[in-house]
């Protein structure tokens, strides 16, 4: 199995996946040097998508992909299905779910900006703005700042009011949250602090769907297992990666290394 992101926001799918499958080897891509993702062109994130594929398939024998990152899922996961063979799996913002679990039918969407103006994402608000009011923020900021706490960085709370300003200034704002980011389920204790008021908050993400789809494939395809460890490769070889190391204890990997990507 190859997990990929740009960064640690994928770890926390892999969490789960650990969770329900806790024999699964896997290989997880940190593609640091392309971080974040969410500022990238959707060609570049369709290009080095593809990249990353093609070349641990030539090394590793892979059988399911896992799309850790939302801003690739809205942008390249139709393409990359019709270009391999193998199952590819993406993660969403679920705002089907938040529609059914609202009580103020005011959602609030936080994603990237490229996943906020992905196509897929433009559909599935309008689909569901009939029957509640969606208010949207696009950011690249929240994702750097969840980068810096797991590195043991201090988040910084005025930061995060600038970033949900849009929302606290509303007379009625969101009582359920969309993480439309794997990087956001980070920072959920800090983003509750800031939008806590009176009535409750709930917080919504896909992380656990998708580990739960890895798993049922898994269970359906009885697939025997070629990958014999736990890998890490990650893109670029800096003094900030080394910080991460104690954090990826916890993932068991048996080799953690550089892997060139162009």
């Amino acid at each position: 199995m190859l997990i990929f992101d740009s960064g640690v926001g994928g770890l926390s799918i892999l969490k789960n996946i650990k969770k329900i499958l806790p024999k699964i080897h896997y290989i997880y891509i940190l593609d640091n040097e392309a971080f974040p993702y969410g500022n990238k062109t959707e060609f570049f994130i369709i290009e080095r998508s593809i990249k990353i594929i093609n070349t641990i398939k030539k090394i590793h024998p892979i059988t399911i992909v896992v799309i850790a990152c939302n801003t690739v899922s809205t942008v390249a996961l139709s393409i990359l299905r019709n270009k391999f063979k193998f199952p590819i799996i993406g993660i969403f913002p679920d705002i089907k779910t938040a529609s059914k679990i609202t009580k103020n039918k005011i959602i609030g969407l936080i994603a990237t900006k490229t996943t906020i103006n992905s196509y897929y994402t433009k559909k599935i608000i309008y689909k569901n703005s009939f029957s509640n009011t969606i208010q949207v923020i696009g950011t690249n900021k929240l994702a750097l700042i969840a980068e810096k706490k797991v590195r043991g960085i201090t988040v910084p709370e005025i930061k995060l009011k600038d970033i949900f300003q849009p929302w606290t200034s509303l007379l009625s704002y969101p009582d359920t949250i969309i993480l439309g980011c794997t990087h956001f389920s980070l920072l959920e204790e800090e983003i509750k602090k800031i939008l806590y008021k009176k009535s409750s908050l709930f917080f919504i993400d896909s992380i656990q769907k998708v580990a739960f789809q890895i798993k049922n494939y898994f269970y359906k395809s009885k697939n025997n297992q070629n990958i014999k460890k736990n890998i890490l490769l990650y893109s670029k070889n800096t003094k900030d990666l080394q910080n991460l190391l104690c954090y990826l204890k916890r993932y068991q990997f048996a080799k953690i290394e550089y892997f060139n990507l162009n």
